[in-house]
């Protein structure tokens, strides 16, 4: 009976050992093999924002052809006199969306035009305004012809 307990106390350690060693060899495979799915899911990712913005440009230009194709059918005798409407009366609310619908301008150049000529309408009258002959609305009294 004593030559069982020596090879249970001499073997079940060395046994207990190589199974620990197993296990510990196993566990780190399996963290590497997360770090390596970790670095997977960041590339994906990152592929998926540049796939986002390469999607989000592509619309823009898709929408900037579109408005360059409907700009193509303008009739310019109309623009002409929508554009000396609006120099001749100064209607730049009444008429700016008729020019940007007939220019096909996007939401940003519309805000643009409105910001600049909210802009220039805080700027105080010139000299030149109150000349015979401008009205207070016109946009021409804005220019200097010389």
């Amino acid at each position: 009976m004593s030559g069982v307990l020596y090879i249970l106390d001499t073997e079940v350690p060395k046994l207990l050992a190589r199974q620990q060693a197993q296990r510990e060899e196993e566990l780190g495979q399996s963290q590497r093999h997360i770090l390596a799915l970790q670095e997977e899911i960041e590339e994906l990712e990152r592929e998926n924002r540049l796939h986002s913005q390469q999607e989000a440009m592509l619309k823009e230009e898709v929408r900037k052809m579109e408005r360059m194709q409907k700009r193509e059918g303008v009739d310019m005798t109309y623009l002409k006199n929508v554009i000396l409407k609006l120099l001749e009366t100064g209607e730049v609310e009444a008429l700016l969306p008729v020019i940007g619908m007939l220019l096909q301008f996007s939401p940003e150049e519309i805000q643009k035009c409105h910001q600049a000529y909210h802009s220039s309408t805080e700027v105080p009258p010139s000299p030149s305004n109150d000349a015979p002959g401008s009205t207070a609305r016109s946009l021409f009294s804005r220019f200097s012809f010389s």
